[in-house]
């Protein structure tokens, strides 16, 4: 196939069809010629959901093989291949979403060509699949897919031109975008073989890398991951996934200015953070306005007719940043930082480095507290009731797909003690109702009162009240926040789907049911006290019993709630309006009661 390939484009004329480039031995099962090596990328590239598959064809004349016939290996950064190297990638598109049936789409070839650039040709399959015709210039094509519930829509799809190709394998990318260390750096499972190994030890032992790695540096060298991976950090699966999608143009010299996309760039140096992704802020982080887009705002520009939902619920994920500090206060001495955080701590990200002070205050020490979600610090001696700031890093909670706390987030305080406060409050107010459609939709207002701000809970109950004995539940609750002017602060269906979530299970207080909704927030808070109203619903307008609940989360603050109320329809047997109230601390608590009607 080397040799089948034009050195360069219009040196003669390219193959017509698929099976005249020698790619393939059978093109009905894609079995590979001699000499092409598969791959796979830890992070692909989105191409409008299509499933790819991907080989490699260094040119050599047999081993043992010269450095011109290897490739330039770099633990990071790019390497480099051979002139008259040939990349094949096949992209097939799943138009069955109940069978899995996938249509192939195009196979695309990347050539090495001899002044060590590239081109790129594509080659598009006839309907029966017998061959594929080469491209003369870009196509659009209108697909028709059957989803899961047998409805069809049509997607539309972009073969690109040769032009196009190089708009992406460019010259500052060093033309070849998925073969490098990172993205190689895990293991495959080779057809051929059925064996499955670490795919920079197999090229390693194929004898094509040059200069040849320590096989026992692979545990130390970088390694993306797909943004789909539910084990590896939020952070990690956003920044895999800028890198592969992104990184071609941002970086240095690149066509995209601004920020520098490449997986092995530190977070700290890629000029991402607060500038393309802002804390927080949706509506301003351009990397997920543009992302999150199909207009001619949208990126990339080329190729892009469907948004990677995906790669959006985790990139919205990363910039909503749930794990945060919640206070720092001595601990035993001025030598001493208790720091609680509204989540549990990963002991294994618990580090001195990752913590800093100012006004010349050092950390010299950091260990998981007495409780999980509390970090001790060891720094130097502290001037009691004086302020200080915080600056914390790369610590990360215990979700499953674990959060990391944004990049040099900061916590004022002043060095004290923690006041233990044992003064009664209301700890939970909660109402059972039945839940009806438009004006008799559950209505619930609170007051939250004290100086600092309140951290709170609100739970949306339904079909777990069926354990109680309770029939004709609300099977499926959903919550809305609002200030004292009638704005909308938060809502929530189902509450798993919150950012927060991790921190709504270390809170002990997550809902039973999937279908239940909760908001977990902090809300402003005055010595006068500031007002909020919660109204459940059924989704959908349905309708049944329901349970609104509020639960002060603070441990140590003056701010209490001090009033929760409830307009509902009250009816007769279990359509009465039922409350309920916890009051925690070891004295008395004075309330009052009322029933307006």
């Amino acid at each position: 196939m080397n040799n089948l390939m034009p050195p360069t484009a219009g040196a003669f004329p390219f193959p017509p069809v698929l099976s005249a480039t020698g790619a393939f031995r059978d093109l009905r099962t894609l079995e590979p010629a001699a000499g092409l090596v598969p791959f796979a990328v830890n992070s692909p590239l989105w191409t409008d959901g299509a499933i790819k598959a991907r080989w490699m064809a260094v040119p050599n004349d047999g081993a043992p093989y010269t450095r011109d016939e290897q490739i330039g290996f770099a633990p990071i950064g790019e390497w480099t291949f051979p002139n008259g190297t040939v990349f094949v990638k096949q992209f097939d598109l799943t138009v069955d979403e109940r069978t899995g049936e996938r249509r192939r789409l195009e196979t695309r070839l990347i050539v090495r060509n001899s002044e060590g650039a590239v081109y790129g040709v594509t080659y598009k399959w006839r309907p029966d699949n017998s061959d594929a015709d080469l491209l003369p210039d870009g196509l659009e094509e209108d697909i028709a897919i059957t989803n899961a519930t047998g409805a069809t829509r049509v997607q539309r799809y972009s073969y690109p031109s040769r032009a196009d190709c190089l708009f992406c394998h460019n010259q500052q990318a060093n033309y070849i975008l998925g073969a490098k260390t990172h993205q190689l750096n895990g293991e495959m499972m080779y057809p051929e073989t059925g064996r499955t190994d670490n795919q920079l030890r197999t090229l390693n032992h194929l004898g094509m890398l040059n200069p040849a790695p320590s096989e026992a540096s692979f545990a130390t060298y970088l390694r993306s991951v797909a943004v789909t991976n539910p084990t590896a950090t939020v952070q990690h699966r956003m920044r895999s996934w800028i890198d592969a999608n992104c990184s071609h143009c941002h970086r240095p010299g690149g066509f995209g200015p601004g920020y520098d996309g490449r997986f092995y760039t530190p977070l700290e140096q890629q000029n991402l953070i607060n500038t393309y992704v802002r804390f927080r802020d949706l509506a301003r982080s351009q990397l997920y306005q543009r992302d999150n887009s199909l207009d001619d705002f949208k990126m990339p520009p080329l190729a892009k007719n469907v948004i990677h939902e995906e790669a959006m619920g985790t990139l919205r994920q990363w910039i909503a940043s749930p794990l945060k500090v919640l206070a720092v206060s001595l601990s035993g001495d001025a030598q001493r930082l208790a720091v609680r955080f509204n989540s549990r701590i990963d002991p294994q990200t618990i580090a001195a480095d990752y913590f800093a002070l100012d006004r010349g205050a050092t950390v010299t020490g950091a260990a998981p507290g007495s409780e999980s979600d509390v970090v001790i610090l060891t720094v130097s001696p502290l001037e009691i009731g004086q302020s200080y700031v915080l600056t914390v890093s790369n610590v990360q909670d215990t979700a499953p797909s674990a959060n990391t706390i944004w990049p040099r987030s900061l916590k004022s305080f002043a060095a004290k003690f923690a006041e233990v406060s044992t003064s009664p409050r209301l700890a939970n107010i909660s109402t059972r109702v039945q839940v009806d459609r438009d004006d008799r939709a559950m209505i619930g207002g609170f007051i939250a009162r004290g100086s600092m701000p309140k951290r709170v809970m609100l739970r949306g109950i339904g079909p777990s009240l069926t354990s109680a004995g309770i029939s004709g539940v609300l099977v499926n609750p959903t919550l809305e926040l609002f200030d004292r002017s009638g704005a909308l602060i938060a809502t929530n269906d189902d509450w798993e789907e919150n950012a927060n979530q991790q921190e709504m299970i270390d809170s002990g207080l997550a809902p039973v049911s999937p279908n239940e909704s909760a908001i977990l927030t902090t809300l402003p808070s005055n010595e006068t006290g500031v007002a909020y109203t919660v109204v459940l619903r059924g989704r959908a307008g349905s309708t049944g019993v329901g349970l609104v609940e509020v639960y002060d989360l603070d441990r140590d603050s003056d701010s209490q709630l001090a009033n929760i109320s409830t307009r509902g329809f009250a009816q007769a047997d279990d359509g009465v309006i039922i409350g309920g109230l916890i009051v925690s601390g070891t004295d008395a608590r004075k309330v009052i009661l009322r029933a307006i009607g």
